[in-house]
């Protein structure tokens, strides 16, 4: 027995959305993380009284802790999975029932490699009577499979596509929809449903049901997305994008469009302050800080060049910020 827990019009949205999921490579090598992959050491905790019933539940995690790094490469894998699902819809379209199960395989392929990188934890459960007599005893192993998705994903440009598609899925599953204005500041990946509406899919195609296989692949974007709204979160969100952005044009040697994408996450950021209170607005100041100092360097690569260790090290700064302002939409 398994528990889950957490850790992004047919034709023209699918379209639309293959052509903007971007994954994007570095234009120079990145540093590889190590990760160690020892488990932990077992954490027992006991409840009950001194003398009476006690039940002890152990937790172990096998396998490395997730680096930052490994949180993106199962966000750009997650990515590839909705990019597959488009694939397969636009098979559908074409009656190419051969390419759509192709695509349907690859995206239930990509969900195998998730689950392979992810660390697995195994809680154990066992409650003793006051003589030490085991009555109750229970393991399962405990999976991340709620994934975020920002990795490869610019959210301007591309949620809007997926939640298009989305919205259409709802429609074909006979689920209303009430259009918001709201800003869309996270979308996480719930790999159970998605996995399970694959495997539906598959199975269609193969006993030649496109209209069950089509159905299958609209309800694993019902199901297996979850598309939280905040509007007062629209500004982080585009501090977010500009940084994603200043990030890929320092990939592709570009310091001149990565200043002006942090110009712009500069100003946004500053909006957004004004809505913290004091204390909250100190994280903010400190990324602030970080950006203006990187920006004069940028500024600097007039007169000296940067090196290859120069972009790898900008490269691991955008990401970390990335990976901050994220959490913001959580904690502020």
């Amino acid at each position: 027995m398994r528990m889950t827990q957490l850790l992004p019009r047919w034709r023209p949205a699918t379209a639309g959305l293959i052509a903007t999921l971007i994954i994007a490579g570095p234009a120079w090598a990145q540093q590889k993380t190590s990760t160690s992959s020892k488990d932990s050491e077992p954490v027992v905790r006991v409840f009950g009284s001194e003398g009476g019933y006690r039940t002890e539940v152990s937790s172990q995690t096998k396998g490395h802790s997730l680096s930052e790094d490994d949180v993106r490469q199962a966000s750009l894998l997650a990515a590839q999975v909705f990019q597959h699902i488009g694939e397969a819809r636009l098979g559908l379209d074409a009656d190419d029932t051969k390419a759509a199960l192709k695509e349907v395989n690859k995206a239930r392929e990509a969900i195998r490699a998730i689950r392979a990188m992810l660390p697995r934890t195994v809680v154990r459960t066992r409650t003793l009577t006051p003589d030490g007599k085991a009555i109750y005893e229970d393991e399962r192993e405990v999976l991340p499979t709620r994934i975020p998705i920002y990795e490869a994903i610019l959210h301007a440009q591309t949620l809007a596509p997926i939640l298009a598609a989305r919205r259409n899925a709802q429609q074909i599953a006979g689920v209303s929809v009430v259009e918001s204005e709201s800003i869309a500041t996270e979308v996480i990946a719930d790999l159970d449903p998605i996995e399970a509406q694959l495997t539906k899919a598959a199975k269609a195609l193969q006993d030649n049901k496109p209209e069950v296989a089509s159905k299958a692949l609209a309800m694993a974007l019902v199901r297996g997305l979850d598309v939280r709204f905040n509007k007062e979160d629209s500004e982080l969100a585009s501090a977010r994008d500009e940084i994603s952005l200043a990030r890929r044009s320092l990939e592709e040697n570009n310091p001149t469009q990565a200043l002006a994408n942090l110009a712009l996450a500069r100003e946004r950021l500053r909006v957004y302050r004004e809505l913290l209170s004091q204390d909250q607005r100190k994280e903010v100041d400190q990324m602030l800080r970080e950006i203006e100092q990187l920006e004069g360097e940028l500024r600097q690569e007039a007169t000296r060049p940067a090196t290859r260790a120069d972009r790898a090290q900008q490269n691991r700064q955008t990401t970390h910020w990335w990976n901050r302002i994220n959490s913001w939409f959580r904690r502020h």
